[in-house]
Protein backbone atom coordinates (compact mmCIF):
# COMPACT_ATOMS: atom_id res chain seq x y z
CA UNK A 1 0.00 0.00 0.00
CA UNK A 2 1.27 3.44 -0.82
CA UNK A 3 1.90 5.39 2.37
CA UNK A 4 1.34 8.68 0.56
CA UNK A 5 -0.26 9.76 -2.68
CA UNK A 6 2.03 8.89 -5.60
CA UNK A 7 2.02 10.85 -8.87
CA UNK A 8 2.00 8.82 -12.06
CA UNK A 9 1.72 9.27 -15.79
CA UNK A 10 -0.87 7.51 -17.96
CA UNK A 11 0.82 5.66 -20.81
CA UNK A 12 -2.30 4.21 -22.52
CA UNK A 13 -5.80 5.52 -23.04
CA UNK A 14 -8.35 3.83 -20.82
CA UNK A 15 -12.09 4.38 -21.22
CA UNK A 16 -13.58 3.51 -17.85
CA UNK A 17 -17.15 2.73 -16.94
CA UNK A 18 -18.56 5.16 -14.41
CA UNK A 19 -21.12 2.71 -13.04
CA UNK A 20 -18.24 0.34 -12.29
CA UNK A 21 -16.22 3.03 -10.48
CA UNK A 22 -13.66 3.13 -13.27
CA UNK A 23 -11.83 6.28 -14.27
CA UNK A 24 -11.40 7.42 -17.87
CA UNK A 25 -7.83 8.58 -18.48
CA UNK A 26 -5.75 9.41 -21.53
CA UNK A 27 -2.14 8.99 -22.58
CA UNK A 28 0.29 11.52 -21.02
CA UNK A 29 -2.29 12.58 -18.42
CA UNK A 30 -0.99 13.13 -14.87
CA UNK A 31 -2.88 11.36 -12.09
CA UNK A 32 -2.31 10.68 -8.41
CA UNK A 33 -2.42 7.10 -7.15
CA UNK A 34 -4.00 7.03 -3.71
CA UNK A 35 -4.21 3.25 -3.26
CA UNK A 36 -2.00 0.62 -4.86
CA UNK A 37 -3.48 -2.50 -3.23
CA UNK A 38 -7.00 -2.46 -4.62
CA UNK A 39 -6.28 -5.93 -5.96
CA UNK A 40 -6.00 -7.96 -9.16
CA UNK A 41 -4.02 -5.35 -11.07
CA UNK A 42 -6.06 -2.25 -10.26
CA UNK A 43 -5.11 0.99 -8.52
CA UNK A 44 -7.28 3.79 -7.21
CA UNK A 45 -6.33 7.19 -8.60
CA UNK A 46 -7.43 10.83 -8.68
CA UNK A 47 -7.34 13.09 -11.73
CA UNK A 48 -6.35 16.75 -11.59
CA UNK A 49 -10.02 17.74 -11.82
CA UNK A 50 -10.81 15.73 -8.69
CA UNK A 51 -12.41 12.68 -10.35
CA UNK A 52 -11.52 9.49 -8.53
CA UNK A 53 -11.81 5.83 -9.54
CA UNK A 54 -10.08 2.61 -10.62
CA UNK A 55 -7.40 2.38 -13.32
CA UNK A 56 -5.44 -0.71 -14.49
CA UNK A 57 -1.98 -0.59 -12.95
CA UNK A 58 -0.37 -1.57 -16.25
CA UNK A 59 -1.70 1.60 -17.88
CA UNK A 60 0.39 3.95 -15.73
CA UNK A 61 4.06 4.54 -15.06
CA UNK A 62 5.41 5.82 -11.77
CA UNK A 63 8.93 6.54 -13.04
CA UNK A 64 8.17 8.64 -16.12
CA UNK A 65 5.50 11.06 -15.02
CA UNK A 66 7.76 14.09 -15.39
CA UNK A 67 8.43 15.62 -18.81
CA UNK A 68 11.90 15.06 -20.24
CA UNK A 69 14.48 17.84 -20.46
CA UNK A 70 12.95 19.82 -23.31
CA UNK A 71 9.47 19.70 -21.80
CA UNK A 72 8.31 17.12 -24.34
CA UNK A 73 7.03 13.71 -23.39
CA UNK A 74 9.26 10.72 -24.03
CA UNK A 75 7.90 7.96 -26.22
CA UNK A 76 5.56 5.72 -24.22
CA UNK A 77 6.96 2.38 -23.10
CA UNK A 78 6.00 -0.78 -24.97
CA UNK A 79 2.84 -2.65 -23.91
CA UNK A 80 3.07 -4.76 -20.74
CA UNK A 81 4.93 -8.05 -21.30
CA UNK A 82 3.04 -11.26 -21.86
CA UNK A 83 4.34 -12.45 -18.48
CA UNK A 84 1.53 -10.47 -16.90
CA UNK A 85 -0.82 -13.06 -18.33
CA UNK A 86 1.31 -16.08 -17.52
CA UNK A 87 -1.68 -18.17 -16.58
CA UNK A 88 -2.88 -18.08 -20.17
CA UNK A 89 0.47 -17.59 -21.90
CA UNK A 90 1.84 -20.86 -20.58
CA UNK A 91 -0.78 -22.71 -22.63
CA UNK A 92 -1.54 -20.42 -25.56
CA UNK A 93 0.41 -19.23 -28.60
CA UNK A 94 0.56 -15.54 -29.35
CA UNK A 95 -1.86 -13.78 -31.58
CA UNK A 96 -5.14 -12.62 -30.07
CA UNK A 97 -5.89 -9.32 -28.50
CA UNK A 98 -8.30 -9.15 -25.59
CA UNK A 99 -10.27 -5.93 -25.60
CA UNK A 100 -10.99 -6.13 -21.90
CA UNK A 101 -8.65 -4.83 -19.19
CA UNK A 102 -5.06 -6.02 -19.38
CA UNK A 103 -4.40 -9.22 -17.49
CA UNK A 104 -2.56 -8.04 -14.37
CA UNK A 105 -1.52 -11.50 -13.20
CA UNK A 106 -1.47 -12.67 -9.63
CA UNK A 107 -2.82 -15.77 -7.95
CA UNK A 108 -6.46 -15.21 -8.76
CA UNK A 109 -7.57 -17.72 -11.41
CA UNK A 110 -9.66 -15.06 -13.12
CA UNK A 111 -7.16 -12.22 -12.83
CA UNK A 112 -6.29 -12.69 -16.49
CA UNK A 113 -8.99 -10.24 -17.69
CA UNK A 114 -10.85 -9.82 -14.48
CA UNK A 115 -13.45 -7.24 -15.35
CA UNK A 116 -16.70 -8.62 -16.71
CA UNK A 117 -18.06 -8.70 -20.21
CA UNK A 118 -19.10 -5.14 -20.73
CA UNK A 119 -15.71 -3.82 -21.68
CA UNK A 120 -15.11 -1.18 -24.29
CA UNK A 121 -11.66 0.01 -25.15
CA UNK A 122 -9.48 1.97 -27.49
CA UNK A 123 -7.08 0.19 -29.82
CA UNK A 124 -4.16 1.87 -28.03
CA UNK A 125 -4.75 -0.21 -24.92
CA UNK A 126 -2.22 -2.96 -24.19
CA UNK A 127 -3.19 -6.54 -24.71
CA UNK A 128 -2.31 -10.11 -23.84
CA UNK A 129 -1.42 -12.70 -26.43
CA UNK A 130 -3.67 -15.73 -26.22
CA UNK A 131 -5.39 -18.09 -28.57
CA UNK A 132 -8.83 -17.73 -30.09
CA UNK A 133 -9.32 -20.73 -32.30
CA UNK A 134 -12.80 -19.73 -33.32
CA UNK A 135 -11.60 -16.71 -35.19
CA UNK A 136 -15.19 -15.45 -35.39
CA UNK A 137 -15.73 -11.76 -35.54
CA UNK A 138 -18.86 -10.48 -33.89
CA UNK A 139 -21.16 -7.94 -35.44
CA UNK A 140 -20.52 -5.79 -32.36
CA UNK A 141 -17.25 -3.91 -31.99
CA UNK A 142 -17.29 -4.73 -28.29
CA UNK A 143 -16.73 -8.44 -28.88
CA UNK A 144 -13.27 -9.91 -28.59
CA UNK A 145 -11.62 -9.91 -31.99
CA UNK A 146 -8.91 -12.22 -33.25
CA UNK A 147 -5.73 -10.35 -34.10
CA UNK A 148 -3.88 -13.54 -35.03
CA UNK A 149 -1.97 -13.16 -38.28
CA UNK A 150 -2.24 -16.91 -38.93
CA UNK A 151 -5.08 -18.44 -40.90
CA UNK A 152 -7.74 -20.60 -39.22
CA UNK A 153 -6.16 -23.57 -41.01
CA UNK A 154 -2.76 -23.02 -39.38
CA UNK A 155 -4.27 -22.32 -35.97
CA UNK A 156 -6.46 -25.40 -36.18
CA UNK A 157 -3.50 -27.77 -36.13
CA UNK A 158 -4.82 -29.52 -39.23
CA UNK A 159 -1.49 -29.17 -41.01
CA UNK A 160 0.42 -30.89 -38.21
CA UNK A 161 -2.17 -33.66 -38.25
CA UNK A 162 -1.98 -34.18 -42.01
CA UNK A 163 1.81 -34.35 -41.95
CA UNK A 164 1.73 -36.76 -39.04
CA UNK A 165 3.58 -34.44 -36.64
CA UNK A 166 1.21 -35.11 -33.76
CA UNK A 167 2.29 -38.38 -32.11
CA UNK A 168 0.06 -38.07 -29.06
CA UNK A 169 -1.59 -41.29 -27.95
CA UNK A 170 -5.36 -40.87 -27.68
CA UNK A 171 -7.27 -42.63 -24.92
CA UNK A 172 -10.26 -44.70 -25.95
CA UNK A 173 -12.52 -42.49 -23.83
CA UNK A 174 -11.55 -39.47 -25.95
CA UNK A 175 -12.54 -41.07 -29.25
CA UNK A 176 -15.12 -39.18 -31.31
CA UNK A 177 -17.10 -41.41 -33.65
CA UNK A 178 -18.56 -40.55 -37.05
CA UNK A 179 -21.37 -42.79 -38.26
CA UNK A 180 -23.18 -43.20 -41.57
CA UNK A 181 -26.65 -44.52 -40.68
CA UNK A 182 -28.14 -44.29 -44.19
CA UNK A 183 -24.90 -45.17 -45.99
CA UNK A 184 -24.98 -41.69 -47.52
CA UNK A 185 -24.61 -38.88 -44.97
CA UNK A 186 -21.83 -38.76 -42.41
CA UNK A 187 -22.85 -37.51 -38.97
CA UNK A 188 -21.64 -37.42 -35.40
CA UNK A 189 -22.66 -40.36 -33.29
CA UNK A 190 -25.91 -39.35 -31.54
CA UNK A 191 -25.79 -38.51 -27.86
CA UNK A 192 -28.15 -37.40 -25.11
CA UNK A 193 -29.36 -33.82 -25.53
CA UNK A 194 -28.66 -31.57 -22.56
CA UNK A 195 -31.09 -28.78 -21.73
CA UNK A 196 -30.05 -25.87 -19.55
CA UNK A 197 -32.00 -23.31 -17.54
CA UNK A 198 -30.51 -20.00 -16.40
CA UNK A 199 -32.26 -18.22 -13.55
CA UNK A 200 -31.79 -15.54 -10.92
CA UNK A 201 -29.19 -13.19 -12.38
CA UNK A 202 -27.66 -11.49 -9.35
CA UNK A 203 -25.54 -8.36 -9.17
CA UNK A 204 -22.51 -8.93 -6.97
CA UNK A 205 -19.65 -6.73 -5.84
CA UNK A 206 -15.96 -6.95 -5.04
CA UNK A 207 -13.24 -4.62 -3.85
CA UNK A 208 -15.53 -3.42 -1.06
CA UNK A 209 -18.21 -2.49 -3.54
CA UNK A 210 -15.95 -0.65 -5.97
CA UNK A 211 -16.56 -3.14 -8.78
CA UNK A 212 -19.74 -4.98 -9.72
CA UNK A 213 -20.59 -7.97 -11.91
CA UNK A 214 -23.54 -10.17 -12.78
CA UNK A 215 -23.71 -13.81 -11.72
CA UNK A 216 -26.02 -16.36 -13.37
CA UNK A 217 -27.48 -19.54 -11.88
CA UNK A 218 -27.20 -22.45 -14.33
CA UNK A 219 -29.06 -25.74 -13.96
CA UNK A 220 -28.32 -28.53 -16.52
CA UNK A 221 -30.75 -31.39 -17.07
CA UNK A 222 -27.99 -33.95 -16.49
CA UNK A 223 -27.63 -33.11 -12.79
CA UNK A 224 -30.48 -30.70 -11.87
CA UNK A 225 -27.86 -29.08 -9.63
CA UNK A 226 -27.27 -25.34 -9.90
CA UNK A 227 -23.86 -23.76 -10.49
CA UNK A 228 -23.02 -20.07 -10.54
CA UNK A 229 -21.14 -18.48 -13.44
CA UNK A 230 -20.03 -14.99 -14.47
CA UNK A 231 -20.02 -13.83 -18.06
CA UNK A 232 -16.25 -14.01 -18.33
CA UNK A 233 -16.50 -17.69 -17.45
CA UNK A 234 -18.85 -18.05 -20.42
CA UNK A 235 -16.19 -16.23 -22.45
CA UNK A 236 -13.51 -18.63 -21.24
CA UNK A 237 -15.76 -21.60 -22.03
CA UNK A 238 -16.37 -20.31 -25.55
CA UNK A 239 -12.62 -19.89 -26.14
CA UNK A 240 -11.94 -23.41 -24.96
CA UNK A 241 -14.57 -24.83 -27.32
CA UNK A 242 -13.26 -22.96 -30.36
CA UNK A 243 -9.76 -24.19 -29.52
CA UNK A 244 -10.77 -27.78 -28.81
CA UNK A 245 -12.99 -28.21 -31.88
CA UNK A 246 -11.27 -26.34 -34.75
CA UNK A 247 -13.75 -27.39 -37.46
CA UNK A 248 -16.98 -26.98 -35.47
CA UNK A 249 -19.53 -24.21 -35.90
CA UNK A 250 -19.38 -22.66 -32.42
CA UNK A 251 -22.04 -19.94 -32.07
CA UNK A 252 -20.69 -16.65 -30.72
CA UNK A 253 -21.74 -15.42 -27.31
CA UNK A 254 -24.31 -12.62 -26.99
CA UNK A 255 -22.87 -9.23 -27.84
CA UNK A 256 -21.25 -7.22 -25.09
CA UNK A 257 -22.79 -4.10 -23.61
CA UNK A 258 -21.22 -0.67 -23.28
CA UNK A 259 -23.91 1.01 -21.21
CA UNK A 260 -27.01 -0.09 -19.33
CA UNK A 261 -25.55 -3.43 -18.27
CA UNK A 262 -27.38 -3.41 -14.95
CA UNK A 263 -30.75 -2.32 -16.30
CA UNK A 264 -33.41 -4.94 -15.73
CA UNK A 265 -34.41 -5.24 -19.40
CA UNK A 266 -30.81 -5.80 -20.46
CA UNK A 267 -30.21 -8.34 -17.68
CA UNK A 268 -33.26 -10.35 -18.75
CA UNK A 269 -32.30 -10.22 -22.43
CA UNK A 270 -28.77 -11.32 -21.56
CA UNK A 271 -30.13 -14.20 -19.46
CA UNK A 272 -32.37 -15.37 -22.31
CA UNK A 273 -29.55 -15.22 -24.87
CA UNK A 274 -27.06 -17.02 -22.65
CA UNK A 275 -29.66 -19.71 -22.01
CA UNK A 276 -30.28 -20.01 -25.74
CA UNK A 277 -26.53 -20.27 -26.34
CA UNK A 278 -26.05 -23.00 -23.74
CA UNK A 279 -28.98 -24.99 -25.09
CA UNK A 280 -27.46 -24.78 -28.56
CA UNK A 281 -24.25 -26.21 -27.11
CA UNK A 282 -26.31 -28.86 -25.29
CA UNK A 283 -27.83 -30.12 -28.57
CA UNK A 284 -24.46 -30.82 -30.17
CA UNK A 285 -23.75 -34.55 -29.76
CA UNK A 286 -20.01 -34.01 -29.26
CA UNK A 287 -19.68 -30.62 -27.58
CA UNK A 288 -22.43 -31.33 -25.07
CA UNK A 289 -20.53 -34.23 -23.50
CA UNK A 290 -16.90 -33.13 -23.75
CA UNK A 291 -14.80 -32.59 -20.64
CA UNK A 292 -14.78 -28.79 -20.75
CA UNK A 293 -18.58 -28.66 -21.04
CA UNK A 294 -18.96 -31.04 -18.13
CA UNK A 295 -16.60 -28.85 -16.13
CA UNK A 296 -18.49 -25.66 -16.96
CA UNK A 297 -21.93 -27.10 -16.19
CA UNK A 298 -21.14 -29.23 -13.17
CA UNK A 299 -18.17 -27.89 -11.20
CA UNK A 300 -19.13 -26.32 -7.86
CA UNK A 301 -16.01 -26.03 -5.74
CA UNK A 302 -13.53 -23.22 -6.41
CA UNK A 303 -10.55 -25.53 -5.95
CA UNK A 304 -11.96 -28.03 -8.45
CA UNK A 305 -12.82 -25.21 -10.85
CA UNK A 306 -9.22 -23.98 -10.89
CA UNK A 307 -7.87 -27.48 -11.43
CA UNK A 308 -10.35 -28.17 -14.25
CA UNK A 309 -9.60 -24.81 -15.82
CA UNK A 310 -5.88 -25.58 -15.98
CA UNK A 311 -6.56 -29.02 -17.44
CA UNK A 312 -8.84 -27.56 -20.12
CA UNK A 313 -6.20 -25.02 -21.12
CA UNK A 314 -3.62 -27.81 -21.48
CA UNK A 315 -5.96 -30.21 -23.30
CA UNK A 316 -3.91 -32.44 -25.60
CA UNK A 317 -7.00 -33.31 -27.63
CA UNK A 318 -7.39 -29.71 -28.80
CA UNK A 319 -6.32 -28.40 -32.23
CA UNK A 320 -4.47 -31.19 -34.05
CA UNK A 321 -5.25 -33.50 -31.13
CA UNK A 322 -8.92 -33.21 -32.00
CA UNK A 323 -8.40 -34.79 -35.41
CA UNK A 324 -6.47 -37.59 -33.71
CA UNK A 325 -9.62 -38.44 -31.75
CA UNK A 326 -11.89 -38.72 -34.81
CA UNK A 327 -12.74 -42.23 -35.94
CA UNK A 328 -15.10 -43.01 -38.81
CA UNK A 329 -17.35 -46.04 -38.39
CA UNK A 330 -17.38 -46.80 -42.10
CA UNK A 331 -15.52 -45.79 -45.26
CA UNK A 332 -13.92 -42.35 -45.33
CA UNK A 333 -15.02 -39.92 -48.06
CA UNK A 334 -12.87 -39.62 -51.17
CA UNK A 335 -11.25 -36.31 -52.00
CA UNK A 336 -13.49 -35.43 -54.93
CA UNK A 337 -16.79 -36.01 -53.13
CA UNK A 338 -15.68 -34.20 -49.98
CA UNK A 339 -14.45 -31.13 -51.86
CA UNK A 340 -17.68 -31.01 -53.85
CA UNK A 341 -19.80 -31.36 -50.71
CA UNK A 342 -17.91 -28.72 -48.75
CA UNK A 343 -17.90 -26.39 -51.75
CA UNK A 344 -21.67 -26.70 -52.09
CA UNK A 345 -22.09 -25.82 -48.41
CA UNK A 346 -19.86 -22.79 -48.85
CA UNK A 347 -22.18 -21.49 -51.57
CA UNK A 348 -25.25 -22.39 -49.53
CA UNK A 349 -24.02 -20.64 -46.37
CA UNK A 350 -23.19 -17.42 -48.23
CA UNK A 351 -26.64 -17.32 -49.84
CA UNK A 352 -28.29 -18.18 -46.55
CA UNK A 353 -26.47 -15.34 -44.82
CA UNK A 354 -27.60 -12.86 -47.47
CA UNK A 355 -31.20 -14.05 -47.35
CA UNK A 356 -31.30 -13.90 -43.55
CA UNK A 357 -30.00 -10.33 -43.69
CA UNK A 358 -32.92 -9.48 -45.97
CA UNK A 359 -35.37 -11.19 -43.62
CA UNK A 360 -34.16 -9.22 -40.59
CA UNK A 361 -34.41 -5.96 -42.52
CA UNK A 362 -37.89 -6.87 -43.74
CA UNK A 363 -38.97 -7.68 -40.20
CA UNK A 364 -37.68 -4.30 -39.08
CA UNK A 365 -39.65 -2.59 -41.86
CA UNK A 366 -42.76 -4.59 -40.92
CA UNK A 367 -42.38 -3.68 -37.25
CA UNK A 368 -41.87 0.01 -38.03
CA UNK A 369 -45.01 0.10 -40.14
CA UNK A 370 -47.06 -1.83 -37.60
CA UNK A 371 -46.00 0.42 -34.72
CA UNK A 372 -45.99 3.56 -36.83
CA UNK A 373 -48.03 4.26 -39.96
CA UNK A 374 -50.61 1.46 -39.71
CA UNK A 375 -51.18 1.99 -36.00
CA UNK A 376 -51.66 5.73 -36.49
CA UNK A 377 -54.01 5.13 -39.42
CA UNK A 378 -56.32 2.95 -37.33
CA UNK A 379 -56.05 5.34 -34.41
CA UNK A 380 -57.10 8.27 -36.62
CA UNK A 381 -60.02 6.28 -38.02
CA UNK A 382 -61.06 5.50 -34.46
CA UNK A 383 -60.96 9.14 -33.42
CA UNK A 384 -62.96 10.23 -36.48
CA UNK A 385 -65.67 7.58 -35.95
CA UNK A 386 -65.89 8.50 -32.28
CA UNK A 387 -66.32 12.19 -33.13
CA UNK A 388 -68.88 11.33 -35.78
CA UNK A 389 -70.97 9.28 -33.35
CA UNK A 390 -70.80 12.00 -30.69
CA UNK A 391 -71.80 14.62 -33.28
CA UNK A 392 -74.84 12.62 -34.42
CA UNK A 393 -75.81 12.13 -30.80
CA UNK A 394 -76.19 15.91 -30.37
CA UNK A 395 -78.76 16.24 -33.18
CA UNK A 396 -82.40 15.15 -33.30
CA UNK A 397 -82.51 11.49 -32.33
CA UNK A 398 -85.48 10.34 -34.40
CA UNK A 399 -84.64 6.79 -33.46
CA UNK A 400 -80.95 7.20 -34.36
CA UNK A 401 -79.59 6.47 -30.89
CA UNK A 402 -78.60 2.81 -31.65
CA UNK A 403 -76.75 3.87 -34.80
CA UNK A 404 -74.95 6.68 -32.98
CA UNK A 405 -73.84 4.27 -30.26
CA UNK A 406 -72.69 1.75 -32.88
CA UNK A 407 -70.63 4.40 -34.69
CA UNK A 408 -68.94 5.38 -31.44
CA UNK A 409 -68.36 1.64 -30.81
CA UNK A 410 -66.66 1.43 -34.22
CA UNK A 411 -64.38 4.27 -33.11
CA UNK A 412 -63.41 2.32 -29.99
CA UNK A 413 -62.91 -0.79 -32.12
CA UNK A 414 -60.42 0.96 -34.39
CA UNK A 415 -58.59 2.42 -31.41
CA UNK A 416 -58.23 -1.09 -29.98
CA UNK A 417 -57.09 -2.44 -33.34
CA UNK A 418 -54.40 0.25 -33.46
CA UNK A 419 -53.06 -1.07 -30.14
CA UNK A 420 -53.15 -4.64 -31.45
CA UNK A 421 -51.03 -3.56 -34.42
CA UNK A 422 -48.60 -1.75 -32.15
CA UNK A 423 -48.06 -4.78 -29.92
CA UNK A 424 -47.99 -7.47 -32.60
CA UNK A 425 -44.30 -7.26 -33.67
CA UNK A 426 -43.28 -8.34 -30.17
CA UNK A 427 -44.98 -11.68 -30.82
CA UNK A 428 -43.92 -12.41 -34.39
CA UNK A 429 -41.36 -10.21 -36.19
CA UNK A 430 -39.13 -9.53 -33.19
CA UNK A 431 -39.18 -13.18 -32.09
CA UNK A 432 -38.36 -14.38 -35.59
CA UNK A 433 -35.54 -11.86 -35.95
CA UNK A 434 -33.94 -12.95 -32.67
CA UNK A 435 -33.93 -16.55 -33.86
CA UNK A 436 -32.53 -15.50 -37.23
CA UNK A 437 -29.77 -13.47 -35.55
CA UNK A 438 -28.64 -16.59 -33.74
CA UNK A 439 -28.13 -18.23 -37.13
CA UNK A 440 -26.37 -15.15 -38.45
CA UNK A 441 -23.93 -15.58 -35.58
CA UNK A 442 -23.47 -19.26 -36.37
CA UNK A 443 -22.87 -18.48 -40.03
CA UNK A 444 -20.13 -16.05 -39.02
CA UNK A 445 -18.19 -19.11 -37.75
CA UNK A 446 -18.59 -21.06 -40.99
CA UNK A 447 -15.70 -19.42 -42.94
CA UNK A 448 -13.16 -20.61 -40.36
CA UNK A 449 -14.40 -24.18 -40.70
CA UNK A 450 -14.24 -23.94 -44.50
CA UNK A 451 -10.72 -22.49 -44.34
CA UNK A 452 -9.59 -25.49 -42.32
CA UNK A 453 -10.81 -27.85 -45.03
CA UNK A 454 -9.54 -25.69 -47.88
CA UNK A 455 -6.11 -25.39 -46.28
CA UNK A 456 -5.97 -29.14 -45.71
CA UNK A 457 -6.89 -29.81 -49.35
CA UNK A 458 -4.18 -27.46 -50.57
CA UNK A 459 -1.59 -29.08 -48.28
CA UNK A 460 -2.44 -32.52 -49.66
CA UNK A 461 -2.21 -31.20 -53.21
CA UNK A 462 1.19 -29.67 -52.52
CA UNK A 463 2.38 -32.87 -50.88
CA UNK A 464 1.26 -35.22 -53.65
CA UNK A 465 2.58 -32.96 -56.44
CA UNK A 466 5.98 -32.33 -54.89
CA UNK A 467 9.05 -33.29 -56.86
CA UNK A 468 11.52 -35.95 -55.87
CA UNK A 469 11.26 -39.44 -54.47
CA UNK A 470 7.98 -40.21 -52.72
CA UNK A 471 7.13 -42.60 -49.94
CA UNK A 472 3.98 -44.43 -51.09
CA UNK A 473 3.01 -45.49 -47.58
CA UNK A 474 3.40 -42.01 -46.14
CA UNK A 475 1.47 -40.50 -49.05
CA UNK A 476 -1.36 -42.95 -48.37
CA UNK A 477 -1.32 -41.91 -44.70
CA UNK A 478 -1.48 -38.23 -45.67
CA UNK A 479 -4.50 -38.88 -47.89
CA UNK A 480 -6.20 -40.89 -45.15
CA UNK A 481 -5.63 -38.14 -42.59
CA UNK A 482 -7.07 -35.59 -45.02
CA UNK A 483 -10.13 -37.83 -45.42
CA UNK A 484 -10.50 -37.80 -41.64
CA UNK A 485 -10.58 -33.99 -41.66
CA UNK A 486 -13.09 -34.08 -44.52
CA UNK A 487 -15.29 -36.54 -42.63
CA UNK A 488 -15.27 -34.28 -39.55
CA UNK A 489 -16.17 -31.18 -41.58
CA UNK A 490 -18.93 -33.02 -43.47
CA UNK A 491 -20.36 -34.37 -40.20
CA UNK A 492 -20.46 -30.86 -38.78
CA UNK A 493 -22.15 -29.55 -41.92
CA UNK A 494 -24.80 -32.26 -41.63
CA UNK A 495 -25.34 -31.40 -37.96
CA UNK A 496 -25.86 -27.77 -38.97
CA UNK A 497 -28.48 -28.80 -41.55
CA UNK A 498 -30.25 -31.03 -39.02
CA UNK A 499 -30.44 -28.17 -36.53
CA UNK A 500 -31.50 -25.74 -39.25
CA UNK A 501 -34.38 -27.94 -40.38
CA UNK A 502 -35.63 -28.38 -36.84
CA UNK A 503 -35.22 -24.74 -35.85
CA UNK A 504 -36.77 -23.15 -38.92
CA UNK A 505 -39.72 -25.50 -38.68
CA UNK A 506 -40.31 -24.29 -35.12
CA UNK A 507 -39.58 -20.67 -36.01
CA UNK A 508 -41.93 -20.49 -39.00
CA UNK A 509 -44.74 -22.39 -37.28
CA UNK A 510 -44.57 -20.01 -34.35
CA UNK A 511 -44.49 -16.98 -36.65
CA UNK A 512 -47.53 -18.12 -38.63
CA UNK A 513 -49.46 -19.14 -35.51
CA UNK A 514 -48.96 -15.64 -34.14
CA UNK A 515 -49.93 -14.10 -37.47
CA UNK A 516 -53.14 -16.15 -37.51
CA UNK A 517 -53.90 -15.19 -33.91
CA UNK A 518 -53.32 -11.54 -34.76
CA UNK A 519 -55.66 -11.54 -37.74
CA UNK A 520 -58.30 -13.47 -35.77
CA UNK A 521 -58.15 -10.83 -33.03
CA UNK A 522 -58.63 -8.03 -35.57
CA UNK A 523 -61.47 -9.97 -37.24
CA UNK A 524 -63.24 -10.59 -33.91
CA UNK A 525 -63.07 -6.90 -33.01
CA UNK A 526 -64.49 -5.90 -36.41
CA UNK A 527 -67.28 -8.48 -36.11
CA UNK A 528 -68.12 -7.19 -32.63
CA UNK A 529 -68.33 -3.62 -33.97
CA UNK A 530 -70.52 -4.80 -36.87
CA UNK A 531 -72.94 -6.61 -34.58
CA UNK A 532 -73.67 -3.37 -32.69
CA UNK A 533 -75.51 -1.94 -35.72
CA UNK A 534 -79.26 -2.59 -36.08
CA UNK A 535 -80.47 -4.93 -38.79
CA UNK A 536 -81.08 -2.85 -41.94
CA UNK A 537 -84.51 -4.52 -42.24
CA UNK A 538 -85.58 -2.75 -39.04
CA UNK A 539 -85.57 0.59 -40.86
CA UNK A 540 -88.05 -0.72 -43.43
CA UNK A 541 -90.60 -2.01 -40.94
Amino acid sequence: MAAVAVPARVVYDFEGQADNNELTVYEHELITVVCEDVGEGWVEAVKENGEQGLVPASYIDYEEYEPSGGGEWDDPPPPPPVDNGAQYAQHEPAGVQFEGHPPPGGDNEWSDYDSDEEQHSRQTRPSISADNEGGHQSRSNTMKKSMNRFTPYVKSGAEDFILGKDKEQIAEADTITIVCPNNIDLCWQPNQIITVEITEPIKKQKFKGMKSFMSYHITPSTTNLTVERRYKQFDWFHDRLTEKFPCFIIPPLPEKAVVGKYQQDFIEQRREKLELWLNRIGRHPIISHCNVTNHFLKCHEEKNWKEGKRKAEADKTARSGFFMTVKCDGPLPDNLSSESYVGSFSTFSKKMEGTLDKLVKQNEDYANKMTGGIKHMYSKYGQIYKELGELYDTGPLNGSKPVNVAIMGTGRCYQEISEVYENQPRFDAHVLSESVREYQGMLSSVPDMLHVHKGAAQKVKDYTQREGEKDADEEANVLQRYSTISAAVMSEINHFHTERNRDFNVMMRSFLENQISFHKTVLQKLEHALNQYPDPQSFLD
